[in-house]
């Protein structure tokens, strides 16, 4: 009997050996390993941790802000009123504020039914001006004022002995011993509101420190005052010059008559009450 006890215990121990684990035991080990998968694992390569690195958001485009002098901007230029030159600074995104000056001088002479006759044009005027860009670019609207109108128009005139002048229809002839001398001068008023419209900016937005402005319009300076004077001596052609010859500063006659030469040439200028503008200069903005 012992051979079969001995071999039904070895089968006993094989089975028992054979037997899977418990629920409990797998149910242990599940957890262990559920455990280790869990566990956050080192990083060992940059590839990996790329995965946990943060864009920073893109940074945002500046907007200047535009004041007094935060830019300044200077513009040479030639025009109707001659040379002269600009200097501007920002008030605002769409706005500048701008001064300046033109000038221009030009004398000549000739002859007219005898006289010796010079002109001398003296152009001297300071401005300022508000440009408004109105949509952002380069086209601009200026309403400015003329001030320090300095422009003249003189003029000097010889009536040479024997030489006839003509005063409101009346004639006179200019002595032979105290020969005419005339002059004449054209004022403006001093102070002038006006208008432009132009293109180029002296202080770019877009970038860039040069420009090309150009500029048109005209300003108002009312109706300019025409002065004229004679000295010297006039002499009636109906009369003998023994008697029809007079100082003009004593002849009732001729001062009547200059007079109203004065009151209907000043009438005639009254097209002269707009001064046009047109410009064309080259811009540097210095900041």
């Amino acid at each position: 009997m012992k051979p079969y006890i001995l071999a039904l215990g070895a089968l006993t121990i094989a089975i028992t050996l054979a037997t899977p684990c418990t629920p409990a035991q797998s149910l242990a080990f599940d957890n262990t390993a559920f455990n280790a998968a869990a566990a956050p694992l080192p990083v060992t390569s940059s590839a990996s941790s790329a995965a946990f690195v943060t864009l920073s958001p893109a940074p945002r485009g500046t907007t200047q802000t535009y004041r007094p002098f935060s830019a300044l901007g200077f513009a040479t230029r030639v025009g109707l009123a001659g040379t002269g030159f600009d200097i501007a600074t920002p008030l605002a995104t769409k706005f500048n504020l701008r001064a300046g000056g033109d000038f221009f001088s030009y004398a000549t002479s000739f002859q007219e039914q005898g006289a010796n006759i010079g002109v001398n044009l003296h152009l001297r005027s300071g401005h300022a001006a508000l440009d408004w860009f109105p949509f952002g670019g380069r086209f601009r609207l200026s309403p400015q004022l003329v001030f320090s109108n300095n422009n003249r128009i003189l003029a000097t005139a010889v009536i040479p002995s024997g030489s006839t002048v003509t005063l409101n229809g009346q004639d006179y002839i200019s002595s032979y011993t105290d020969p005419l001398h005339g002059s004449g001068r054209i004022d403006f008023h001093k102070v002038a509101p006006g208008l432009s419209l132009g293109f180029g900016n002296v202080i770019p937005r877009t970038g860039g420190r040069f420009s090309i402005p150009i500029e048109l319009g005209f300003y108002y300076e009312g109706q300019p005052s025409l002065q004229v004077a004679f000295t010297g001596t006039a002499c009636d052609p109906n009369y003998p010059s023994s008697v029809g010859c007079e100082s003009v500063d004593l002849d009732p006659g001729f001062q009547q008559n200059l007079a109203a030469f004065k009151v209907r040439n000043n009438n005639n200028l009254s097209y002269a009450s707009f001064f046009p503008i047109f410009s064309v200069g080259f811009g540097y903005r210095f900041w």
